[in-house]
């Protein structure tokens, strides 16, 4: 049925007309991509790791909204390194739709999805989530932290002086390098 589309819209690929020529190429572009796209959300359910790790990579190819809503699946993948990849690609893509699904990373069960669900909220600029992120200040893991922290700069918003003041004088050279750092994006 796919095959009998994409030959019936190759032979308007010769058409005289270019109107009619770029049409069917468009055509035969999206059912391609479709299609493509279908596989790869078939491959998210493989009990094959590889399989949904390569899925979430090649989705991150797409500017589809199909392909955000596997990425978006993906983000509860039983294995964290997909969870973290989907979370990551999420975040890089700037899909705000899915910014509740991200945010619910971040009290993932493992430090690296934690960390690239706030990377995400950082990139994504979403000053909504503030709040929560200066929550974050006083997790226990120096990493979760410095990524809060690197977060909360690329929010910009000027709310988050005192706290990061208050974070110059941590123990950590890392916390203290980081506040720095954020204090200088601020607004």
């Amino acid at each position: 049925m796919l095959k009998d589309r994409i030959d019936a819209l190759k032979l308007l690929l010769k058409d005289d007309n270019e109107q009619v020529r770029h049409a069917a190429s468009h055509a035969i572009e999206a059912i391609s991509i479709r299609n493509e796209l279908d596989k790869f959300g078939e491959a998210l359910s493989s009990e094959d790791i590889l399989a949904r790790s390569r899925a979430v990579f090649g989705l991150a190819d797409f500017d589809d909204q199909k392909a955000l809503e596997y990425l978006a699946m993906a983000t509860a993948d039983r294995e964290a390194s997909i969870r973290a990849h989907a979370v990551r690609i999420l975040g890089e893509k700037k899909a705000v739709k899915y910014i509740e699904v991200i945010a619910k990373r971040i009290s993932d069960p493992e430090t690296t999805v934690r960390i690239e669900a706030i990377r995400a909220i950082g990139n994504m600029g979403n000053i909504s989530y503030l709040a929560h992120l200066l929550q974050l200040l006083k997790d226990t893991n120096n990493s979760i932290v410095v990524a809060t922290i690197s977060a909360i700069g690329s929010l910009k918003d000027p709310r988050a002086e005192k706290p990061l003041i208050v974070l110059l004088s941590h123990p950590a050279a890392e916390i203290r390098s980081a506040s720095a750092a954020a204090l200088a994006e601020l607004q």
